[in-house]
């Protein structure tokens, strides 16, 4: 079974992406901080991260800047509130899907899957 890391400070967003990922048929294990994900990354090497931009005091982009540093193979997805050019730009140049909220589940699947 493939695995996924969904990380977002938003408890109720964090609760339905996760949700949608596991019914897709996914392990996911997921994280509201920054810190969390990252020693989820390290330590459980998913196949898979989608991630908020805003993370507390860090940038979701910089989890999947590290992720895909140890592991260049792993899907990433960018979700945000706001769409944003330059950060659309810094994501798809760090090989991550970039995607607006409210999100929908076809949507997300498809940014996953095309990765």
């Amino acid at each position: 079974m493939r695995k996924a890391l969904v990380a977002d400070d938003d408890p109720a967003i964090l609760r339905l992406v996760s949700r949608w990922i596991a019914e897709a048929g996914y392990e996911v294990r997921s994280c509201s901080n920054f810190e969390a994900a990252r020693r989820a990354l390290d330590d459980w090497r998913p196949d898979i991260l989608v991630s908020d931009v805003r993370l507390g005091d860090f940038n979701g982009l910089q989890l999947v800047i590290h992720a895909k540093a140890d592991n260049p193979s792993l899907a990433a997805v960018v979700v945000t509130g706001y769409d944003d050019p330059v950060l659309r730009k810094d994501s798809l140049a760090a090989g991550a899907a970039y995607l607006v909220k409210p999100l929908k589940l076809d949507d997300l699947l498809a940014a996953i899957d095309g990765q």
